[in-house]
């Protein structure tokens, strides 16, 4: 397993490695605001709807690669919430307009499961679509400043 992981580091091109600790940052960043937020004061519905840019679907898939190389392989395993913020931040630092943080509910073996994930161009960003499909939305998003 390490051996696989070495190899795949050094395959990454400067991008990546820049991408990839960018994302690690973004992380961090985002387990601080999600841990340090009174409950509800982390999100607000969305006030309307952004249109994407398909231009920068390919960047912000790119970016999605990083948080999720990032928390799979980096220094702590973010739960979705974690994920779904760092990205969102990550891709409007970057001026990519347009991505909606989503949340999800669904109920198995009579528990109550929520999963937060990442929208652009009507594409789920960073996560299986088949995982996502999994839940019923509830809102879109907008992740609130502090």
């Amino acid at each position: 397993m390490i051996a696989h992981i070495a190899k795949k580091l050094a395959t990454l091109s400067a991008r990546e490695w820049l991408d990839l600790f960018q994302a690690q940052w973004a992380l961090a960043a985002a387990q601080l605001t999600v841990r340090s937020r009174p409950v509800g004061t982390l999100a607000t519905p969305a006030t309307g709807a952004v249109s994407a840019d398909l231009a920068r679907l390919p960047e912000a898939r790119r970016l999605a690669l990083a948080v999720v190389r990032a928390a799979r392989f980096g220094v702590f395993r973010p739960q979705c919430l974690v994920r779904s913020v760092a990205l969102s931040r990550m891709l409007e630092k970057r001026g990519i307009e347009g991505a909606m943080v989503r949340v999800g509910v669904r109920r198995q073996d009579g528990e109550f499961l929520a999963h937060a994930w990442v929208e652009y161009a009507g594409q789920t960003l960073g996560d299986a679509d088949a995982h996502v499909g999994a839940f019923v939305p509830l809102t879109n998003l907008e992740v609130r400043r502090p």
